[in-house]
């Protein structure tokens, strides 16, 4: 090669309108099979940022500087927590390295602010015995709403996978449940607990459900929704004197009860469906503190001390 050639790169942007790309982004969502109340995430998100910066702005306009007053606008009204911030930006983000996957824009530094991680408290035991005692009233939504808390309580499913199972995915006989709707979907057969098959057989006989019937409905048998679900569980705990109110505050509850009570670990992975160990163990590490309740009995110098244990005899020199 002569002195002084260079080769130079040319690479063509097709340059279009943000809502051109984003209606792009909305389809290749559905087809990848993403679950719609992922769609309906990431349709929020991005609406809402091409709201601001305008319908008709090409992706070519977006850059990191814009990206930032953006983030910054976000941060001024004020209304949102800094973890909702950073789910916003992530959203962000994603869209854009599709745009620039398509060519539609040069890749761009999306800014992704930190956020520290906070415990979320867990229902204690005192409220949990408010939430899991048998109704007194005859209204049938008070009895679906008790097995739905107790369900949750002993299995630590997801909300959007427990609103889509049927009777006819009950396996009482053999203590499971057929899971057909999951984050990584794939269906699954998970373990029933005697104590919940024991609340199931009595909501299900008082209830009158079909096979084909949704395992928790809407009073007219309609599947419910997950805001409609989030309400009724949310007024159910209101009524017996729980402030707390989140349905996802159940699966943080189980794996606690799990682990303090000598849960394998490897074992709650399955049960809560994590593609990892390292999301589980994040359990372990919030409730590490609570193993100070019996250090003292399975602490190594405790031990040893004990079984090395001899009394010391004193004198005493009585005056002295």
């Amino acid at each position: 090669m002569s002195r002084g050639r260079k080769i130079t790169k040319t690479i063509e942007i097709e340059v279009c309108t943000l809502r051109q790309s984003a209606e792009e982004f909305y389809r290749h969502n559905r087809v990848k099979g993403l679950s719609k109340a992922t769609q309906q995430g990431y349709r929020e998100y991005v609406e809402n940022f091409i709201k601001w910066c305008g319908e008709d702005t090409g992706t070519d306009e977006v850059t990191t500087k814009k990206l930032d007053k953006y983030m910054q606008s976000i941060e001024e009204k004020g209304t949102n927590k800094p973890i909702s911030i950073k789910t916003n930006m992530v959203h962000i983000r994603r869209f854009l390295n599709f745009c620039a996957s398509r060519d539609y824009m040069e890749k761009v530094e999306v800014t992704i602010p930190k956020v520290e991680k906070t415990i979320k408290e867990p229902y204690t035991e005192e409220e949990m015995r408010k939430l899991l005692a048998r109704p007194k009233s005859k209204e049938w939504v008070d009895w679906r709403n008790w097995a739905m808390v107790n369900y949750f309580f002993s299995t630590g499913q997801r909300l959007s996978t427990v609103l889509n199972i049927k009777l006819e995915h009950l396996d009482l006989k053999n203590a499971r449940v057929k899971l057909e709707w999951n984050k990584d979907k794939i269906q699954k057969y998970m373990p029933l607990s005697s104590a919940i098959i024991k609340v199931l057989r009595e909501y299900i006989d008082l209830s009158g459900l079909e096979e084909q019937d949704y395992l928790f409905p809407e009073c007219m048998g309609k599947q419910f929704t997950s805001r409609g679900a989030e309400d009724a569980i949310a007024e159910y705990n209101r009524n017996r004197g729980v402030k707390k109110t989140s349905i996802h505050l159940f699966r943080h509850t189980f794996a606690k009860n799990y682990i303090m009570n000598g849960g394998n670990p490897v074992k709650l992975q399955k049960l809560l469906s994590h593609k990892t160990l390292e999301m589980t163990m994040k359990y372990v590490n919030l409730y590490a503190s609570d193993v100070s309740n019996d250090l003292d009995l399975f602490n190594p110098l405790d031990n040893f001390k004990r079984a090395n244990y001899t009394p010391t005899q004193r004198k005493y020199v009585i005056g002295a």
